[in-house]
């Protein structure tokens, strides 16, 4: 019995693209984000700080992430977005955001780097 070259041609162009595809596919890998406000307590009209670290699933620190912050308040319609965000090193980043009234603020931190999920975190903030 012979195959017919049509056959052959559909098996290698099947490898092929086979191989291509696996070696362009990236999976994205979860990254760690620990999240804590550094700044107690809060006042209002004053810039908080929140400080971040990131790191990977083996505890590297993860160099090049874009952080984006942002904080409404959970009781009306005032939202404040990130004044200024700083890598200071080894997976570390500072945020500063600038929360002008008192009373409780939803601080969401979302976080993105190359090649790793989109961690997002949220923190409750009373400001006094």
């Amino acid at each position: 019995m012979r195959v017919r070259p049509f056959f052959w041609i559909l098996l290698a162009a099947s490898c092929i693209g086979a191989l291509v595809f696996a070696a362009t596919w990236r999976a994205h890998v979860p990254a760690v984000m620990q999240v804590h406000v550094a700044q107690h307590p809060t006042a209002s009209g004053g810039y908080t700080t929140v400080a971040l670290h990131l790191m990977d699933e083996q505890g590297l620190p993860i160099e090049a992430a874009q952080v984006s912050s942002q904080a409404n308040m959970t009781n009306m319609e005032m939202i404040t977005k990130q004044s200024s965000t700083r890598y200071l090193g080894k997976g570390d980043y500072i945020t500063q955001l600038r929360l002008y009234m008192t009373g409780p603020w939803l601080i969401t931190i979302q976080v993105y780097a190359e090649g790793f999920d989109m961690p997002r975190q949220t923190l409750l903030v009373d400001v006094q």
